[in-house]
């Protein structure tokens, strides 16, 4: 925006330059007194000066013309001198006349051909350039979208068009969709069902070939009212194609001729970009799709697992569904968000896994067990960790299972950890499965009331509990009480006061 005054300032500031170089000397031939013939004519040679000015700012024409004016002031040399005009004078000057003129040639010339290399190279870094942002976009995994309008946009830019459309081909139904356009008029935008009448996006991606039509007007001539700008309409539709498949087609709405290779080229260029974006972002699609499928499948093996243990332990069914649902609410309280709840949920879905390899004549031994007996209980956190630690997808969803019977005191098991060395993690379920456990029917006892319960909690908090996460559980509690949240707590008992 600050170069075009610049540059109309110093084309100005050349034209009073020139005119007044030859102004000058036109005086100085003609009213200067007691100049000789010789003095004369080395004044008016001295016009070299602004023709080679004229034509390297404005090329050939300005150079022909300020050659004419120099010219005229030379010729008239013979009116002044004419009485001492001879072959050898007339020579001299036709020789100053046909220098000026071909100064004139030569240096607009070159000046031509070093305005053109500057554009070319100035053409080529925008080029270049404008595909470096592109791949930018696209290797940042930007979405398909705005890696495509910022593909419109360069092109449109680049190639000096007036509209530009991508459509994307749908690989299950094989139609173009229109993914991105630019350059038409309000809201409106071709589509499958508003697409010009005889445009050749279907041809180019059946033949998988460029299709242009010099005049889409004389096609459709209401098509043309919804394209910026006047005059002829070229249009052109270039299938985009990626490791040999179709991926869609790009047309141009373009109001003027551009037959040149460059043109073309950048056309080409750009273009490949488009159907690099496009398989990109399928690609992305493809395998977040594969993921959210996979992560389906995990969570449904993980239920089934715990479906499992609860087949096998009557006692305990259900337990699972209801510590999971509360367990996460108290998680989300304490500030998991995002992955890690999911780490978390998985967790809490596995963390009685390891009794599978509990024998059955411990697992459902309806009184007390022995001392014997408990240590085979208590290695039930070992054997979760034996089965899942294979699991790579279960890394971290592995903290529940192996330490949520550790201890704020250090008296739990399987490694007797205490304090902020039991993973929080493990502390948070902790809490909530001691407060299941205790209000459910068991082979050796019946359920407490939730009273007894969370006194139980309250009192063992800084012994056996994190005292900030029984804190956090009691406030989700009385937030169940207020109607402001759910809790796991099932009609019919009440929260205490």
């Amino acid at each position: 925006m600050v170069k075009q005054p610049r540059l109309a300032a110093a084309q100005a500031a050349t034209i009073a330059l020139v005119a007044a170089w030859i102004g000058l000397t036109a005086l100085g031939v003609f009213l200067v007194p007691g100049l000789s013939g010789e003095a004369r004519e080395m004044i008016a040679f001295s016009q070299v000066v602004p023709i080679l000015l004229a034509a390297a700012y404005f090329g050939q024409s300005g150079g022909l013309l300020a050659a004419f004016a120099a010219s005229m002031v030379t010729g008239s040399l013979v009116v002044r001198n004419i009485d001492a005009v001879n072959t050898v004078f007339v020579q001299r000057v036709m020789f100053q006349i046909t220098a000026f003129n071909a100064t004139a040639l030569l240096t607009s010339f070159l000046s031509d051909q070093v305005k053109l290399q500057r554009k070319q190279a100035a053409r080529q870094l925008e080029r270049i350039t404008a595909v470096r942002a592109i791949d930018r976009a696209i290797n940042a995994g930007t979405d398909l979208g705005a890696t495509l309008y910022l593909l419109l946009e360069s092109l449109i830019n680049l190639l000096e068009a007036e509209a530009a459309v991508v459509y994307w081909r749908n690989p299950k139904s094989g139609a173009l969709e229109m993914k991105a356009s630019l350059g038409f008029f309000g809201d409106v935008t071709p589509t499958a069902a508003n697409r010009p009448e005889g445009s050749g996006a279907e041809e180019a991606a059946r033949d998988r070939r460029t299709v242009h039509i010099a005049d889409l007007g004389a096609v459709d001539p209401s098509f043309s009212k919804l394209i910026q700008g006047r005059g002829v309409i070229a249009y052109y539709a270039v299938p985009l194609v990626a490791h040999g498949d179709l991926k869609g087609v790009l047309e141009i709405y373009d109001r003027a001729s551009r037959p040149d290779e460059n043109w073309r080229n950048d056309l080409e260029a750009l273009a490949g970009q488009a159907a690099v974006a496009i398989e990109q972002s399928r690609l992305i699609e493809d395998l977040a799709d594969r993921n959210a499928e996979m992560a389906l499948a995990y969570d449904a093996t993980l239920h089934g697992w715990s479906r499992a243990l609860d087949l096998r332990d009557r006692d305990t069914e259900g337990h699972t569904q209801r510590v999971v649902a509360t367990a996460v609410r108290l998680a989300e309280r304490m500030g998991l968000a995002g992955d890690e709840l999911v780490d978390f949920r998985r967790g809490a879905i596995l963390h009685d896994i390891g009794k599978m390899g509990v024998p059955d004549d411990i697992l459902h031994k309806p009184g007390p067990l022995t001392d014997d007996e408990w240590a085979v209980m208590r290695r039930h956190p070992l054997y979760a960790q034996t089965l899942l630690a294979p699991v790579r997808f279960l890394e971290q969803a592995l903290v529940i299972p192996l330490y949520h019977h550790e201890r704020w005191d250090g008296s739990g098991y399987p490694f007797g950890l205490c304090g902020g060395d039991i993973p929080l993690w493990a502390r948070i379920f902790a809490v909530v499965d001691v407060w299941d456990a205790l209000r459910s029917d068991r082979p050796y006892r019946r359920a407490l009331p939730d009273e007894h319960c969370l006194r139980h909690l309250c009192e063992q908090a800084g012994s056996l509990y994190d005292p900030a996460v029984v804190e956090s559980f009691i406030q989700l509690l009385e937030a169940s009480r207020n109607g402001s949240a759910q809790t796991s707590a099932p009609q019919g008992h009440a929260l205490p006061d």
